[in-house]
């Protein structure tokens, strides 16, 4: 299983640490392009406008006239810069499973090191453009999401191949079912089908939607009492789901490699609406 996460706005600069080696990531093939959005987001920092392109107010304006020296910053993993409200109820440690998507790196793990830095990923940096199409470009060029790209991708990478398994598409159904209630036939084909190893789930906000997951793919929305989708919140109820299923994919491990039930494991967060559309899977989570 994969998870894949957008990164947080709210992080905590490391104290002290290594400096950045781009060259050390996982994923090397995107070294190039990373060195290129670094070097135009440090230009830009230097800038009187730079608040302005970078689309912050001035109380952020200190973080960005740090970041002018982020090469001599120091680094910590990922999973403890990046500390917003999915970070922290995800609690992220040392050997989950993840890739968190940046307008910076582009793709990384949990465990490579990165400072702290501001860049949303719905910037237009001088000289690269559009962050979101810089991405979806260099990532596709790279190979993200073709079968085989994982293997021998630096320290993190999981060697699983990104070509999913799965059935062919069926038409699409739906169930709505809650805690302790049993679920009706067309939930349970769908749960047939997606209990396959190479599951993507995508807790990525639309911006960070850069790439398309390949096989069987899951995402989350969150509504109220009400159906109306909601966002911040939504954030909470995707970190939880994310430790859910670490936890589950570990316990899984443990037990000889099952695969991982995704909506059995989202009913533990509270009631859910499952519509299923071949490979693509779409729950639908009314917070409490």
């Amino acid at each position: 299983m994969r998870i894949l996460l957008p990164p947080s706005e709210g992080k905590t600069a490391p104290v002290d640490g290594p400096v950045l080696d781009l060259d050390g990531l996982s994923y090397p093939e995107l070294a190039a392009a990373r060195r290129r959005v670094l070097e135009a987001l440090v230009a830009v920092s230097k800038r009187d406008d730079a608040g302005e392109i970078l689309g912050v107010g001035r109380r952020i304006m200190p973080e960005v006239v740090a970041q002018r020296d982020m090469l001599a910053a120091p680094c910590a993993p990922a999973r403890e810069v990046y500390t917003g409200m999915l970070y922290e109820a995800a609690r992220l440690h040392e050997g989950d499973d993840v890739r968190i998507f940046s307008g910076l790196f582009g793709v990384t793990t949990g465990e490579d090191l990165i400072p702290t830095y501001r860049l949303s990923m719905n910037v237009s940096l001088p000289g690269i453009g559009s962050l979101k199409a810089f991405w979806r470009r260099e990532l596709a060029q790279a190979g993200f999401g073709r079968a085989g790209f994982e293997k021998n991708r630096g320290h993190a990478a999981d060697g699983e191949s990104s070509g999913f398994a799965g059935r062919a598409a069926h038409e699409s159904v739906s169930a709505t079912v809650g805690r302790g209630r049993s679920r009706d036939a067309a939930d349970q084909r769908g749960a047939a089908e997606t209990m396959v190893a190479g599951t993507t789930v995508d807790m990525r906000s639309g911006a960070y939607r850069i790439t398309t997951p390949h096989g069987n793919w899951w995402d989350l929305r969150v509504v109220d009492s009400r159906g109306t989708v909601i966002t911040h919140a939504a954030k909470h109820y995707r970190g939880a789901l994310a430790r859910a299923l670490l936890d589950a994919g570990r316990g899984a491990a443990m037990r000889g490699g099952a695969a991982v039930d995704v909506a059995q494991v989202a009913r533990t967060l509270g009631r859910i609406e499952v519509k299923h559309d071949g490979l693509r899977h779409h729950i639908t989570l009314m917070a409490e």
